[in-house]
């Protein structure tokens, strides 16, 4: 098993990624330097970007009944019961609930309704879930997750190299319906009862961050064995054995229809 170094360093080099990544776990104590994320932002994912983006910012945490913190994201975090008219908000609205508003992410409250049984249970990995990058004093052994934030590039060659050693063309690589704090957090972190363990997640297909996540990039939740098998495959894959096919020094040119 690699050092937690190690890890985060073999995944910067196959992504060759320019934000720092991050490691999730589970605490009973707040860790020394952590901050709430509501301290950051009142959207858990927002805050967890701003960890990754900004390296001067501290670890965060959730926890149950966080003051000024998205109610929605809590349900995520498995810290709390979705609000009875939720599937209402998300879908197509009520007029007895925030005034009708509706964000239109399903078309119905069914789908909503059987799209949270076919998730599971949600539950917790602690009283505080940390999200903050790698340092010493974290175990390895207790991180459930790690979040990556990348170019689409760069995204693809992960992806590459989590199916290195698998000869499923479908299932390692998901990209799922959800918010993109459960995208990021709480299915690769094993949180949710039915999410599989052995896949990573792509997204957010959640609109709703895309005033503050750079069109640029996407994010990338993988479950901690995932990614130390592919920090141990990087060195036989296709990302160093043919560096420059996996992010060439030159791009051929593409002619238009017209010009063909």
């Amino acid at each position: 098993m690699p050092d937690i170094h190690e890890l985060e360093k073999k995944l910067s080099i196959a992504g060759r990624l320019k934000l720092r990544p991050l490691c999730v776990y589970g605490a009973d104590e707040i860790p020394k330097g952590a901050i709430p994320s509501s301290a950051i932002d009142r959207c858990i994912a927002k805050a967890v970007y701003t960890v990754a983006l900004i390296k001067k910012t501290q670890p965060i945490y959730v926890k149950a009944n966080q003051a000024k913190c998205c109610p929605g994201g809590l349900v995520w975090m498995g810290f709390d019961e979705p609000h009875p008219m939720l599937k209402y908000f998300v879908t197509v609205g009520r007029s007895d609930y925030h005034d009708g508003a509706a964000e239109h992410l399903k078309a119905t409250p069914e789908l909503f309704d059987e799209q949270r049984k076919r998730i599971g249970k949600i539950t917790s990995q602690g009283r505080y879930i940390v999200i903050g990058p790698f340092t010493d004093d974290i175990e390895l052994d207790k991180v459930r997750s790690v979040i990556l934030f990348a170019g689409s590039e760069q995204i693809r060659n992960l992806c590459g190299l989590a199916q290195f050693t698998s000869s499923d063309p479908f299932y390692k690589t998901i990209i799922p319906a959800g918010s993109t704090c459960s995208m990021m957090i709480t299915f690769p972190a094993g949180m949710a009862e039915n999410a599989p363990r052995d896949a990573v997640f792509i997204g957010p297909t959640d609109p709703t961050g895309n005033n503050w996540l750079s069109p640029e990039l996407m994010i990338m939740g993988i479950p901690v064995a995932m990614a130390q098998q592919m920090a141990d495959d990087l060195d036989e894959s296709f990302i160093c054995k043919r560096g420059k096919i996996a992010y060439p020094e030159t791009r051929m040119k593409v002619n238009p229809w017209s010009e063909v």
